[in-house]
Formats: structure tokens, C-alpha cells, sequence
């Protein structure tokens, strides 16, 4: 019955082997993990029971939308509009009864998301429902049992389906666009707001996939003693005028259908001198190293090591910041992502799982050069999902 029958399947197989006899979920990406459709405005409630019955309560004006991603049910309602000015939830009340009844969900036990969580923002604004629900449905269903799924779920995202990795790759393949401008225009004397539009102009006009409903990229552009801090937890483009020979880093996180990259590239405004020279050499033999220790059965902390042992070798160990990687796909940046590749990650990697691999070096007051590709273990080592 369902769009992606592999995913289906597996939801079935972990549910059997969980405590639970059914997921309800109000995020937007685990939605998308249990139906095959992301949620726009956050607004839709899915069900998916242990005999493998999936619903999905959602507003009607996203209906046409999740049916060419999603062979869920799909149980519409009318969200605020000018029949009712009533709280959202309450407007759910009716359909998730329906719900509760036709699936025999009282007195079940049911795994629900309740600790903290990443959403990639599927709109400019996302309701989130959380403990709200939580309370709703401890009143639909009195008798039922309710507990946090949490490491279930992130466990079920660590390893994509084969039609999940296909829009993860059609997502790199239109971020290469926007790369390929940003490295045609970077020139001394343009802002960095400049180069950012320019490369997220290429990318919004760039062709896309047959048969993707939708495609969102942001692109962020760190120039000079900007870039030395980009090891931050999050990108920003200011109005910095680039000079000559500073090291210019691009960012981006592009998305298809929900499924997200994690990309950076270096490149340097004018002739690179000795000093980058060297930078990007111990970074090109780490991520090599990086590589090449990416296969079933290692674990984060094996991949980890070996990047970062590289770049201790070349002498930039403390330059290097941050953890090596984490799980890319669901989410962009999600530090709790499967597998986390960090110094203390017992993560063992498994044949589908995706993250990013970004050896880096960072230097206060001069700059920072980081390489970020997007990766898949297969079942012989390692495919390289961004390899432009």
C-alpha cells in the first residue's frame, strides 16, 4: 500500500520489535518518516499501528499535495478560517476520535515523540503540538499507554530506504548549482551577501527532478575573519566586503521532498598563498582518511579519529573544532543524528546510513576552511553523495 513499501515494511519490523503497538507523531519529519509526507505547516497528525495501518490527520488544503508522496489514509479536517476562530487542537478533536476508534487504539500502548527534538523548517512557521497532544489524546483514549519513542525513531531515520537516498542525492545534485556560481563570481570587493544571492538564485532556477513537489536551499556565504568562526552551531552571512586573498566559505543546506544536505566548500578570493596550500592539503588527505575508515560495522569514533589523527598529523589538531560528522537526511544539522561521527560516538555504521563528513580548520582573526560532503555507508565502504 505504500509509496516507499521498504520503509513501510521496516516501520512494521521495528514496531514488532518494540513495546509498542502503535507511533502517533506531530512533527513534520516524523510524519515524513511514517507516511512519506512532509507536513507545510505542521498541522497534521499521523498514525502507524504494528499491523502496519497508516493515517494520517491532516488540512485539507494539503491533501492533494500528501497524496503524490504518501499512499497513507489520509483523514482531512478544516483548519481556522472564517467558519471559526477555535484553538487548532480543538479542531482535531473530532478526526482523531475517528481515528482512535477505527484503528482500536484504546487500551494500547503507544510510543509518542516527548523529549527534544530538530524539525527542519518545512514553512516559514510550524505549530508544534507536543505535550498539548499528549493531553488530547490521554483524553480520546483514557486507557491507553503512552510513552516516549525517541531513540526508537532516531534509531528508524539512521538507515534511508532506497527511495529516501534518491531524493537525499536530488537534493545534492541541485545544491551543485549554486557552488558552481559562488566559485564563478567570488572576486575581492563583492559583500558577502552578494555571493550568497548569487548562488541561492542558482539554485532556486536551476532544473529540477521530474516528479519533486518541493525543493528549498539556503545558501550562506563567511568570508575572511568571518569564516575563522564558522565552527559555529549556525551559519551566517553578513555585509563584509571580500579582499584579496581571503579564504570565502560557502554553506548550504538543500532539501527535496523533505530530505535534506549538509554542503560547505572553501575557496580563496585572488591566488591562494602557501599557508591555504597547506590548510587545504591536510584537509583533502583527512577527508581521504575519513573515507576510507567509512564501512559497516565501524563506528563513529573509528571515523572521527582518523580525520581528526590526520589533521594532527599536518599540525592543525586544535584548528579543528568540532566533531567530524553527524547524521544528515531527516534533518540537515542534528547534532543527536544517527551515526554521530565525535570522539566518543559508539555509533556502529550500517549499510544506508547518511551523514556528513567536514574536516576543517579554524584560525581567529585570519579564517576558516572547512570541506563538507554528504556521504551514504554502503555495503562495501562508502559512497560519496556530493562528490562536486
Amino acid at each position: 500500500m505504500a509509496v516507499d513499501p521498504e520503509r513501510h515494511a521496516r516501520t512494521i519490523a521495528s514496531l514488532t520489535d518494540s513495546p509498542y503497538d502503535a507511533i502517533v507523531a506531530s512533527s513534520p519529519t516524523e510524519v515524513l518518516l511514517l507516511t512519506g509526507y512532509w507536513p507545510v505547516m505542521g498541522d497534521s497528525i499521523a498514525f502507524f499501528t504494528s499491523d502496519g495501518e497508516v493515517r494520517v490527520v491532516i488540512p485539507e488544503d494539503e491533501v492533494e499535495l500528501a497524496q503524490k508522496t504518501s499512499a497513507a489514509k489520509l483523514i482531512p479536517y478544516k483548519p481556522a478560517g472564517l467558519h471559526t476562530l477555535a484553538d487548532p487542537l480543538q479542531l482535531l478533536k473530532g478526526p482523531l476520535q475517528g481515528v482512535i476508534d477505527g484503528l482500536a487504539l484504546p487500551h494500547t500502548r503507544i510510543g509518542l515523540q516527548l523529549g527534544q527534538g530538530v524539525q527542519p523548517s518545512s514553512y516559514a512557521v510550524c505549530t508544534q503540538f507536543r505535550s498539548r497532544l499528549v493531553e488530547l489524546l490521554r483524553e480520546l483514549a483514557p486507557a491507553s499507554i503512552y510513552s516516549g519513542c525517541d531513540e526508537l525513531l532516531e534509531d528508524m531515520k539512521a538507515v534511508k530506504t532506497t527511495k529516501e537516498l534518491e531524493l537525499m542525492q536530488t537534493a545534492a545534485n541541485v545544491a551543485a548549482a549554486g557552488f558552481v556560481e559562488a566559485a564563478r563570481c567570488i572576486r575581492p570587493g563583492l559583500r558577502e551577501t552578494d555571493v550568497a544571492a548569487a548562488a541561492q538564485s542558482a539554485f532556486e532556477t536551476t532544473e529540477k527532478a521530474e516528479g519533486l513537489q518541493r525543493s528549498y536551499g539556503y545558501f550562506f556565504c563567511m568570508s575572511g575573519p568571518n569564516s575563522a568562526t564558522a565552527d559555529a552551531a549556525y551559519a551566517r552571512t553578513r555585509q563584509r566586503s571580500i579582499e584579496d586573498g581571503d579564504l570565502v566559505m560557502i554553506h548550504a543546506n538543500t532539501c527535496a521532498d523533505g530530505y535534506w544536505t549538509d554542503l560547505t566548500r572553501t575557496y580563496v578570493a585572488g591566488e591562494p598563498g602557501d599557508r591555504q596550500g597547506d590548510i587545504r592539503a591536510a584537509i583533502d588527505e583527512a577527508r581521504t582518511t575519513g573515507l576510507r575508515a567509512i564501512r559497516p560495522g565501524a563506528t563513529g569514533q573509528q571515523v572521527d579519529h582518523a580525520v581528526r589523527a590526520t589533521m594532527e598529523l599536518h599540525g592543525f589538531g586544535n584548528a579543528f573544532k568540532h566533531a567530524a560528522g553527524h547524521g544528515v537526511g531527516f534533518a540537515a544539522a542534528n547534532p543527536n543524528g544517527r551515526p554521530r561521527i565525535h570522539p566518543l560516538s559508539t555509533d556502529v555504521l550500517k549499510a544506508g546510513m547518511t551523514f556528513n563528513l567536514e574536516p576543517a580548520a579554524y584560525f581567529e582573526g585570519y579564517g576558516g576552511m572547512r570541506h563538507c560532503d554528504v556521504v551514504t555507508v554502503t555495503n562495501d565502504g562508502v559512497k560519496v553523495m556530493t562528490e562536486f
